[in-house]
């Protein structure tokens, strides 16, 4: 369908026009506009060193493969296809050094 202004006796109408059989239908009496919108900057958060340390992730004890540390944040992850099981990532809370352990 193709939007045509019609002008008759009392203005402008709008009219939908099939251009393939000729078939027109006056368009309702409801009104379009068109908003546009300018958009801000979206805003920035610093985030300080001591913020960004902080965590919601679960501990588990296990031995840190670089300094020896016996406490590691954890979490699974979906690396390969969905029939085969997850792998679990550790990071260690003193050195923050990170490593996956394969099922």
């Amino acid at each position: 369908m193709k939007l045509k202004q019609i002008k008759s006796e009392k203005g402008f109408s709008i009219t939908y026009l099939c251009e393939n059989c000729g078939y027109t239908n006056k368009a309702g009496k409801s009104v379009t506009q068109a908003v546009t919108e300018e958009l801000g900057t979206p805003s920035i958060k610093v985030v300080s060193e001591k913020e960004s340390k902080l965590t919601t992730l679960p501990t588990i004890k296990v031995e840190c493969p670089k300094c020896g540390n016996n406490e590691a944040m954890w979490w699974l992850l979906q690396t390969r296809s969905g029939d085969e099981p997850p792998t679990q990532f550790y990071r260690c809370t003193k050195c923050n050094h990170t490593w996956r352990s394969y099922s």
